[in-house]
């Protein structure tokens, strides 16, 4: 936004937005709400829910059914624009009604701009609602697509080679040599790390996590990964200091479970496979329509200049999107 504005007219606008935008993006994000005690509204006819008016802009009523519409399908991380709750909510009502009575007023209705622009929201409205219906309440994602994927793609799911490990650093070899005889003689590696060793971790005796390949550098993996488990490593000088490792378990590559990525293969494989149905949708829509373009009254194009093989990389036209 420009900072022209200034930070009131910026709270209006988004105040105004969220009760714009709530229920569309209601309808894209959380396509079947979770209902609650709280979200039920009422199992009345909705004509004598919509009797119940909680307040009135110049004689315009503002109904319960409506508001607490807009409140129980709004998202959670919206709803923190509004710290008062329902109280919040209704006093950013009354502004939008006082708003748009305003604007009424000043003719705004009639303007062609602003008829232009509804006009344009109304089709972007009716194309999501058709994508909705068509598309996304459509679409699924079949066991035997997510197997397929499983299956043809094992190394995208199997967790990689890991050492979980430990280590001790300093700067000198006399530190070194001393931490060593320690080690020989019996004493527990963490203690000496919480005791000896100058890394950040040490506090935590020196643990490392889970390490797989790639993570550090080449000299220090190596030494890692050729260790086998309960034993400490020799001293390593790298360009942080001197390291002694101890590995404490080494994990071999693993394929994981089906269960265990179902639903990540899901997440994956539903926007293509939605956005190959919203192409078929247009394709279908094309084939029973006659479409006529009148080419002599399309604008010249412009011929753009020619691009080195140096030049920035090549873009591409993105192809429609289908939200999910």
């Amino acid at each position: 936004m420009n900072r022209k504005y200034s930070v009131l007219m910026m709270g209006v606008l988004i105040g105004i937005s969220i009760l714009m935008v709530s229920l569309t993006v209601m309808a894209q994000d959380n396509p079947t709400p979770t209902v609650t005690p709280e979200s039920v509204v009422t199992t009345e006819p909705t004509a004598a829910v919509e009797q119940v008016v909680i307040a009135e802009v110049n004689g315009e009523p503002v109904y319960l059914a409506e508001l607490k519409e807009v409140w129980v399908t709004m998202p959670e991380n919206y709803k923190t624009q509004f710290p008062g709750g329902f109280k919040d909510l209704l006093e950013q009502w009354v502004r939008q009604v006082l708003l748009v009575q305003e604007a009424q007023k000043a003719g705004l209705a009639d303007d062609p701009t602003v008829k232009k622009k509804i006009e344009n929201l109304s089709r972007q409205i009716m194309i999501q609602e058709l994508v909705n219906k068509e598309i996304i309440g459509k679409v699924t994602i079949s066991d035997e697509e997510i197997e397929k994927e499983y299956s043809s793609n094992p190394t995208l799911y199997t967790d990689a080679e890991q050492v979980k490990a430990r280590h001790i650093m300093v700067n000198t070899q006399e530190e070194t040599d001393a931490i060593l005889k320690e080690l020989k003689d019996g004493k527990p590696f963490e203690q000496v790390a919480k005791e000896k060793s100058q890394s950040p971790d040490a506090q935590n005796g020196g643990e490392m996590g889970l390490i797989r390949k790639g993570d550090l550098d080449p000299e220090m993996e190596k030494v890692l990964f050729d260790l086998a488990p309960g034993n400490v490593s020799e001293a390593l000088k790298t360009d942080y200091g001197i390291h002694i490792f101890l590995v404490e378990e080494h994990l071999q590559p693993r394929l994981k479970d089906l269960s265990e990525v179902k639903e990540e293969i899901r997440s994956k494989l539903l926007p293509k496979i939605q956005q190959e149905a919203f192409e078929k949708l247009i394709e279908d829509l094309k084939n029973k329509s006659e479409i006529v373009i009148m080419e002599e009254n399309l604008p010249k194009e412009e011929v753009a200049p020619s691009v080195s093989p140096t030049a920035s990389p090549e873009t591409t036209t993105p192809s429609p999107q289908v939200n999910q």
